[in-house]
């Protein structure tokens, strides 16, 4: 999920937010002052109804970052790379580079964002009874109580074993312990979570017919639209060929055109993208070293007139926004990195130097390749493995 709009950093993991955050921003506010809050809190005038549901809703998604936040700092401390939390639609996603690296940090990760929203809630609700007995505003308390009520009903949610919720992440922690086998464990986690995705998807379209359109139907199968989309990615990423360790190098294109800093974004595409074809090209420095990715598309978004004067530096992305990875890599832990970045590419570099690209295609034909020498090895040892009632014991003659 790509940032809109940057808020700044949090203890150095940078923190944005998605355009399509601001619908539901706005719908939540709408909500909150037209009908929750009245309804809790009658007799007020409608601008205080309007900027308690603005305060309100505001600190909702302060809620959804501080889970995310809860997640990434348990994370850094098993050292997973938190690149970024972006706040959207659907809530928080905290985008990080790798995997845990055993089942009881899984674990620990992804008990982190739920603790942290049911802590939110019982301080939520203990505010919302003192100032009850303080007796200060009816609108404050349900203001305060709807954001106990709202952590509380969140941290529950992300307890459905749906993975990549957090409840399926703690599946799939439960599952990886108990059979040594993380890809194993991912792909049974991910059919469960496309499982429960489609009950999602079931329970609101029910809702949604029941009550002549309701909003909640809606809401819950776009939460199972998620659901389902996500568990097959993440599925994918450690799916049939568990039996076989791929690395980075098993699946890369190798030495990919790179481009010199000092070349023009009319250079590039005379020379490598009209001729042949290539869509990414690294971009190196004088001395070699990676610099950014630059890719057609961001070429094409300069306009035309300036491509024979601008370096093919302004077509490309910083170090910062792409994905960095060793020949050595696990290429299950690439593949889910993959996802969190625009370019849904990697680029492998080995000692300071450009090794190759990767790309979801290469992914999926090294997987496609794995999974026939998988099933050409069991084929041959299923002929190769006879039943031994039908072998003549040692010594003796066949029987007719």
């Amino acid at each position: 999920m790509n940032e809109s709009i940057g808020l700044g950093r949090i203890t150095g993991i940078r923190v944005g937010l998605n355009w399509s955050l601001l619908p539901i921003f706005l719908l939540l506010v709408w909500s909150l002052a037209e009908s929750l809050l009245p309804s809790a809190a009658p007799g007020f005038a409608g601008w205080g109804y309007w900027t308690l549901a603005l305060l309100a809703t505001a600190a909702f998604y302060g809620s959804l970052l501080a889970h995310e936040l809860g997640h990434s700092l348990v994370a850094r401390r098993h050292g997973v790379r938190v690149t970024s939390i972006v706040l959207w639609l659907l809530g928080g996603v905290a985008q990080l580079e790798g995997d845990t690296p055993d089942p009881r940090a899984e674990l620990e990760v992804a008990i982190a964002g739920p603790a942290v929203s049911f802590g939110l809630a019982a301080i939520g609700a203990g505010v919302a009874w003192l100032l009850a007995q303080l007796g200060i505003g009816a609108l404050m308390v349900a203001a305060v109580g709807w954001l106990a009520g709202i952590n509380a009903l969140l941290g529950l949610f992300n307890l459905l074993p749906a993975f990549p919720l957090d409840g399926g992440r703690i599946l799939r922690a439960a599952l990886w312990r108990r059979w040594r086998d993380r890809p194993r464990a991912t792909a049974v986690a991910g059919k469960v979570g496309r499982v429960v995705g489609f009950g999602l998807i079931a329970v609101g379209a029910a809702e949604f017919l029941a009550a002549g359109g309701a909003l909640n139907g809606i809401w819950l199968a776009l939460i199972g639209w998620f659901v389902i989309v996500a568990a097959q990615q993440q599925a994918f990423s450690g799916g049939p060929t568990a039996s076989l360790v791929l690395t980075v190098a098993d699946a890369m294109s190798r030495e990919p055109i790179v481009v010199p800093a000092s070349a023009t974004v009319a250079d590039v595409i005379e020379r490598y993208v009209l001729p042949m074809r290539f869509a990414a090209f690294p971009v190196i420095s004088a001395d070699g070293r990676l610099l950014g990715l630059a890719t057609v598309r961001r070429m094409a978004d300069l306009p035309r007139e300036s491509w024979a004067t601008t370096p093919i530096s302004a077509a490309a992305a910083p170090r910062s926004q792409i994905v960095e990875c060793s020949p050595q890599d696990c290429l299950a832990d690439v593949t889910a990195r993959l996802g969190c970045f625009p370019d849904r590419l990697a680029i492998v570099v080995d000692g300071g130097r450009v090794l190759g690209i990767l790309t979801v295609s290469d992914v999926a034909r090294a997987v496609s390749r794995a999974e026939s020498l998988r099933q050409t090895v069991a084929s041959r040892a299923r002929t190769a493995t006879r039943d031994p009632r039908t072998e003549p014991a040692w010594g003796s003659a066949p029987q007719p």
